[in-house]
């Protein structure tokens, strides 16, 4: 073995100990739920933005690669355009491995019943027939949809659509239109989402890649399993906890007493925004939005049991500090939160977007107004009848990313906009919106809106790992 100043460049003993130590002790791997939120715990662990892996899909090689260069925040022009390829890229190779765009036969009748999907350059003098083609709607003329590929785009006609649609579109949405051309425009009959794909067929499809981040667990999935059955003391998930108003912390004081008298939860995820009004820097209130994060840290620290056992993670808001810029919205800065975590034995202040890895278990979890903005930008009047919240959360899963809008509606930083993607498709969804809240199944993955707590009815959600259901709770208002 090569040596380095008279070591070895890998020391074998502490390795077999840990080997030694997740194979035979306490119990098959089996720990309390305080050690499920060590740091450094490979059971919990939060994945900051800024930190998820790059995985650019390269169609010719038919594999994810990763980027040569780092991604920066004032990244180059390149990157704006490399943002779409990739979209396009990693959507149109979803699709192409749906069941319903592979033909299993050579024959010509067998060949009828898939779709196959055309270009927009094969478009060109071939008015009258019919074609499938998948694109990103743009808004390339005032007052004009548009249809682009990377082989170039096409006018857009929807007067001849005989029904509404499933989900919300956007510009900048990629979608899969079926239709004719005439006159140069393709006269649509119908548009639809990208079909989403499961979470276990993409990673079969690419098994030896990790793209949610972080540090693969040494335990196997069987004793990760085993880890959530025997403390399936649920994840506490709320939003708009604002730390200026006395009722908040009386019903955060009433949350706290409640658990001291069972087992803790996993972990509590408090989602901005902290403060009933926006930070404006400069204006007298930062060392009062400090205060609020201490005052809390105090109140915690008030329940030794919780503050030991649980784990806390921070997801700052569009309006805590510093939060007027794109996404990914960076962590709340150390001068805010330093009393408070002096206070907490495990406690993360991440980004938003962030992701969550807890055993067997995938967590994403944003912070936007989204429902909003997409309903204000929709190009398309959805079916009648469904729930909109439906429509929001198929939009969000089948297009794989977090924010399907515009670059000048909602802008993201290009050279990160691989951490906004929902690709596999996670175990977990929190969309948390000042919208009502609401949990629904979608293709696997269990989506949440814990709905506003300090300007609702003091609502949140508990998750539960083990049946990967959520419970819908509230505290009564004093």
């Amino acid at each position: 073995m090569s040596l380095v100043e008279g070591r070895p460049l890998v020391e074998l003993a502490p390795l077999k100990d840990l080997v030694a130590a997740v194979a035979s002790g306490t119990s098959n791997g089996l720990v309390g739920a305080g050690d499920a939120s060590k740091p450094g715990s490979d059971l919990f662990t939060v994945i900051d933005a800024f930190d998820v892996p790059a995985w650019w899909y390269d169609p010719g090689k038919k594999m994810f690669t990763q980027p040569f260069t780092e991604g920066d925040i004032l990244s180059s022009a390149e990157s704006k355009a490399a943002l779409f390829r990739q979209r396009y890229d990693l959507l149109r190779q979803r699709v192409l491995r749906n069941d319903n765009f592979m033909p299993v036969s050579f024959s010509d009748q067998e060949k009828d019943r898939f779709y196959k999907l055309s270009t927009i350059d094969s478009l060109q003098g071939r008015e009258g027939e019919h074609f499938l083609i998948f694109g990103m709607l743009s808004q390339l003329e005032e007052g004009k949809m548009f249809l682009e590929d990377k082989a170039g785009s096409i006018e857009l006609d929807f007067s001849g659509m005989s029904k509404s649609v499933n989900g919300l579109f956007t510009e900048s949405c990629f979608v899969l239109v079926d239709g004719y051309v005439e006159d140069g425009v393709l006269k649509v009959e119908e548009i639809g989402l990208p079909p989403p794909e499961s979470r276990e067929k993409s990673r079969a499809a690419f098994p030896n890649i990790n793209f949610f981040g972080g540090q693969p667990s040494l335990r196997t999935e069987v004793q990760l399993r085993a880890i959530e059955v025997a403390n399936d003391n649920g994840i506490i998930v709320m939003s708009d906890v604002w730390l200026d108003k006395q009722e908040t912390m009386d019903a955060l004081s009433t949350l706290f007493e409640g658990f001291s008298h069972s087992t803790p939860p996993i972990a509590f995820i408090f989602i901005g925004d902290f403060s009933s009004k926006p930070f404006v820097p400069g204006s007298g209130e930062t060392a009062q939005y400090r205060d609020n994060m201490t005052a809390l840290g105090q109140l915690i620290a008030g329940f030794p049991s919780i503050a030991r056992s649980s784990h806390f993670v921070f997801v700052p808001g569009n309006n805590d500090p510093w939060g007027q810029g794109a996404l990914p919205k960076p962590a709340l800065s150390e001068y805010f939160t330093k009393r408070l975590a002096s206070r907490l034995a495990n406690v993360t202040f991440t980004t938003n977007p962030c992701r969550i890895k807890y055993c067997t278990h995938e967590i994403v979890v944003f912070r936007e107004d989204l429902l909003k903005r997409i309903r204000r930008n929709s190009v398309l009047p959805p079916v009648e009848g469904t729930e909109i919240v439906k429509h929001l959360v198929r939009t969000v899963v089948d297009e794989g990313h977090l924010c399907p809008l515009s670059q000048r509606i909602r802008p993201v930083y290009w050279a990160h906009d691989h951490a906004m993607r929902v690709y596999p498709i996670p175990d977990v969804l929190i969309l948390a919106d000042r919208f009502d809240s609401y949990s629904i199944n979608y293709e696997g993955c269990h989506c949440i809106n814990p709905g506003s707590f300090s300007a609702g009815d003091l609502s949140f959600f508990m998750y539960y790992p083990v049946s990967r259901t959520s419970q819908y709770s509230k505290i009564p208002k004093k």
